[in-house]
């Protein structure tokens, strides 16, 4: 595990662990797992990952350590109507992301045009809204997608088993 990996592993313990929880190995192993991923993996992801290492590990274990991780702001949850809600444990803080309308990445995005909690503050004071966060999503087809999308445009080769085979009478026939 990286510096920033055990930093931010580190900073997700010491939050629950301030809520009362206790960091069982399980947990410990989501929080790495969390801490050192950039694919933003939904809970089903997660737990199956989980599993690699304690294959009794239950949905709810892991349900149950999000939503806590979500208590302590140490999570960032990414909501989608479409499809399962997916988890940013490196960055809890609301941040842009692109999202591949093909296969379903999301990659984390630093957008220079951003200005951040300043734009926060100045949209709170003027609508008087208490705002707690924001949610900026870019949608597209990511490189991997275009270029499969690419090569299915391509023709395929020839199936070999639907081109016709001679039959023993000089006839052709499909086996």
């Amino acid at each position: 595990m990286d510096h920033r990996t055990q930093q931010r592993v580190e900073e997700m313990r010491s939050s629950l662990s301030s809520l009362g929880v206790a960091i069982t190995r399980r947990r410990a192993k989501m929080l790495e797992i969390l801490a050192s991923t950039d694919r933003h993996p939904s809970a089903n992801e997660l737990h199956a990952e989980v599993r690699r290492w304690y294959p009794s590990t239950s949905l709810a274990t892991v349900y149950n350590t999000i939503d806590l991780l979500k208590e302590a702001g140490q999570i960032l949850e990414l909501e989608f109507s479409a499809s399962a809600n997916r988890y940013d444990g490196r960055r809890p803080a609301s941040h842009p992301h692109l999202v591949c309308i093909s296969c379903q990445s999301i990659e984390d995005m630093d957008d220079p045009h951003d200005p951040g909690a300043r734009a926060l503050d100045r949209l709170s004071h003027a609508t008087g809204y208490r705002l707690v966060r924001q949610r900026t999503d870019y949608y597209g087809i990511c490189p991997a997608c275009q270029l499969q999308e690419y090569d299915t445009t391509t023709p395929p080769a020839p199936d070999a088993s639907l081109t016709p085979q001679p039959a023993s009478s000089g006839k052709a026939s499909f086996p």
